[in-house]
């Protein structure tokens, strides 16, 4: 019996959990491209306003993140605001 309950509770806080990294990640349709269109780059603001970036890397603002799309040639979405 108390295994039982013990894999329910198990049970319970994975989907807890899956539930939490989905409201925190969310779908790759939820990302959001980047304006880079709006900077003037090579030069960014140095303003600190974090991005997560859809390869799981942390910009210090939405403007670096468009120069490492530049430099790589990667199609780089943002996850969420803040830091991944």
């Amino acid at each position: 019996m108390a295994a039982a309950a013990l894999s329910l509770v198990l049970l319970l806080l994975a989907r807890v959990w899956a539930a939490s990294m989905h409201s925190q990640f969310g779908p790759s349709a939820e990302y959001r491209t980047p304006n880079c269109d709006q900077y003037k780059l090579p030069g960014c603001p140095r303003d600190f306003n974090p991005v997560c970036g859809s390869d799981m890397s942390t910009y210090p603002n939405e403007c670096t993140l468009c120069m490492k799309i530049r430099e790589d040639s990667h199609d780089i979405k943002i996850i969420r605001s803040g830091p991944c």
